[in-house]
């Protein structure tokens, strides 16, 4: 977000990439299973769909959720409830006026063979919605934790999990019965 705001360069302005490139950091498990679901949704629509298409609909629905729920703390809640990259105790400070969780410490750290680094593109400006809500995020939470990648892991780890379950078929659902 800073790199678009302290853009000064007239070429810059004119010529602006349509897509950011991401790297992720994804469990192993999750993205072979990732794969996996994107094989399967290409074979059903006989479509191309790659992972690129599953992160980008997770997302777009994220940012849906977002404008929608217009409730910054309701969204930060959820995404530290989604957190599920890491095992991490969290803790729970209680006042009269607020409930904070909090990443404490990791309980285990995973291996370098347990992560794949997964690289994507998005499309810019769904990119920079993301940036404003974390921007937003950060006015209420100044040390939070979260950058759009790790929001994107989030989503990716938690609707992998959902689906594995059951849980999460019906966006997946929905893509497939999309009108082409």
């Amino acid at each position: 977000m800073s790199q678009e705001l302290n853009s000064k360069s007239p070429l810059g302005k004119i010529f602006r990439f349509e897509n950011v490139y991401l790297n992720l950091l994804l469990p192993a498990e999750i993205h072979f299973r990732a794969q996996i679901l994107c094989e399967d949704v290409e074979a059903l629509t006989e479509e191309r769909f790659r992972l690129d298409d599953l992160i980008s609909m997770l997302w777009k629905d994220f940012i849906n959720y977002a404008r929608k729920t217009v409730d910054i703390k309701a969204i930060y809640k959820l995404l530290l409830e989604f957190d599920q990259g890491t095992s991490n105790v969290r803790v729970k400070n209680y006042n009269e006026e607020k409930e904070e969780v909090l990443p404490l410490y990791p309980i285990r750290k995973r291996t370098e063979t347990d992560i794949e680094k997964v690289y994507c593109k998005m499309d810019r400006k769904l990119a920079l919605r993301g940036e404003v809500l974390l921007s937003d995020i950060a006015n209420l939470y100044p040390s939070h934790p979260l950058t759009v990648e790790r929001v994107l892991e989030i989503l990716i780890i938690d609707f992998i999990e959902k689906y594995r379950t059951g849980e999460a078929r019906d966006l997946i659902k929905i893509y497939i019965e999309r009108p082409s």
